[in-house]
């Protein structure tokens, strides 16, 4: 088994644990769904953490010679999925106990939080490429990358739900541009 190969099975697990916690909100939703008042912007929120997942597995399949090279490299690379995953943590609500589930409620409860762990994914991904990859600066994802940290750090910023409507629009449009432009193919 070659380095890359190894190291790949803890990237692997993350990515798996960030899956897993989506579909499991999903399910627990689906289950529960008498005591849940939906809210379509969470619904918006839990389907892109699921397709960053996707993605970042997908966009990494060639990465791995360059984050096998040393230890910090390779740490820096997990940052990203365990961002993916502390997002996905955050904007899933705990379907335990008993009573209604609001999940507008919730949603603008950990909004910094689910902001916060996503707007650093393209920061990582973007720093990563560049300096442990050596991908080039002007590479065709770098104004996808900067227009999610924008868009993203602004969702952060301003917890109106008017504007919040607008970041999970754009969300989604700016995701549909991005794998058409830059993400059709693995790595």
């Amino acid at each position: 088994m070659k380095t890359a190969e190894y190291l790949s099975v803890l990237v692997s697990i993350i990515v798996g644990l960030g899956l897993s916690q989506t579909l499991s909100g999903v399910a627990n939703l689906l289950v529960d769904r008498r005591r849940v008042r939906f809210y379509w912007i969470w619904g918006v929120g839990v389907t892109l953490v699921f397709l960053a997942n996707v993605q970042f597995w997908w966009g990494t399949f060639s990465v791995g010679a360059a984050v096998a090279s040393n230890f910090f490299s390779f740490v820096y690379f997990l940052l990203t999925p365990i961002a993916l995953y502390l997002s996905a943590v955050v904007l899933v609500p705990d379907f335990e106990g008993e009573g209604e589930i609001d999940l507008r409620r919730h949603f603008h409860e950990n909004r910094r939080l689910y902001f916060g762990f996503l707007t650093a994914v393209p920061l990582l991904g973007a720093s990563r490429s560049i300096l442990i990859s050596g991908d080039p600066l002007l590479a065709p994802e770098r104004p996808f990358e900067a227009a999610f940290l924008v868009l993203l750090a602004s969702g952060w910023l301003i917890g109106r739900e008017g504007y919040q409507r607008f970041v999970a629009i754009a969300s989604v449009a700016l995701f549909v541009a991005f794998i058409v432009f830059a993400g059709l193919q693995p790595g």
